[in-house]
Order: C-alpha cells, then structure tokens, then sequence
C-alpha cells in the first residue's frame, strides 16, 4: 500500500488542489499524486498519494503554496 494523507477542506480548496495536482502531473518530478476528492455537505477530503515510496516534505509545501496562488489568481 502506498502512503498517502488526507486534507480536510472546503470545496474552493479542494479544487484548487486539484489544478495544481493537475498541473504537476502534466510539468514536474512531485513525488505525489491527487488520489481522490470526495465531497461531502460542508466539506471536502482530498486525498494525496506518494507516487513512489514516500512524499518528499518540500513537495508538500510548495503544494500548499501554490495551491493558494490558484486562490489568488480566481
């Protein structure tokens, strides 16, 4: 099984995940994944799998990082 973490988030955020997810899959090495988002009355959990063995801890912040800018730039 890989590893993988959840966020728990609201709608908005989820799918700014998803873009940047999106986006790091089609123009850089990350070593994650998007591996679901579920929504639910409130809120959302997105889940983030490791694409190999393990998520880098740098990945995971320019993740958070960038999917702020997607917030920015809407």
């Amino acid at each position: 099984m890989k590893n993988y973490f959840t966020i728990t988030t609201n709608r908005e955020t989820a799918e700014q995940i998803r873009k940047q997810c999106d986006f790091d899959e089609r123009c850089s090495q990350r070593s994650y994944r998007l591996g679901d988002i579920q929504h639910h009355e409130g809120f959302s959990i997105v889940k983030i799998e490791a694409k190999r063995d393990l998520i880098t801890p740098s990945d995971i912040f320019w993740l958070g990082h960038f999917s702020a800018i997607w917030k920015i730039d809407n």
